[in-house]
């Protein structure tokens, strides 16, 4: 059988969402970046590639916000006997937004970290044939007009290994 795109976002986003997901990496990492002691303010988590201003229509405005979505899918034809073998780059980008530029970087920090903990935490097989590798890349965007006044982002950009016969 082979893999849909679907189930692998899917995989990524209960990882994010689930149990010992981003709320837990949140409420861990509180500390660290001084947050206040009340519980951190939860992210929505959904699978979606599109733009802020789309985004805001359709949904309405609420931030923190993690958006999982497949950037690229490559091929690799070593097992030959494998109907697919090959990797998937799945993203994992995380929206703040706030009415002041004062912290919004730091907030921002804190929730991509907490995205990273997910994902060094539950690396490894996800599914059958599918294995979350241990590398990422955090790609950070300068903070623009959005959202609350100001808006800033950043992706996660993560590797799922697939093979499947």
């Amino acid at each position: 059988m082979t893999f849909t795109t679907r189930e692998v976002v899917e995989k990524l986003l209960e990882l994010l969402d689930g149990e010992g997901g981003l709320a837990d990496s949140l409420e861990e990492l509180k500390e660290a970046y001084g947050q206040e002691p009340t519980r951190p303010d939860a992210a929505r988590v959904r699978i979606l590639k599109g733009g802020t201003e789309i985004a805001e229509r359709a949904f309405g405005a609420r931030y923190p916000e993690v958006r999982v979505y497949c950037e690229r899918i490559r091929t690799s034809p070593s097992e030959k006997l494998r109907r697919f073998s090959g990797e998937m780059r799945a993203v994992a980008e995380v929206r703040v937004s706030q009415d002041r530029l004062e912290g919004i970087t730091e907030r921002l920090q804190y929730y991509f970290d907490a995205v990273r903990d997910v994902l060094e935490r539950r690396s490894g097989c996800i599914g059958p044939g599918l294995y979350l590798s241990g590398e990422y890349e955090v790609q950070v965007d300068p903070v623009k007009k959005g959202g609350s006044f100001f808006l800033q982002s950043a992706r996660v950009l993560c590797t799922v290994l697939i093979n499947r016969s």
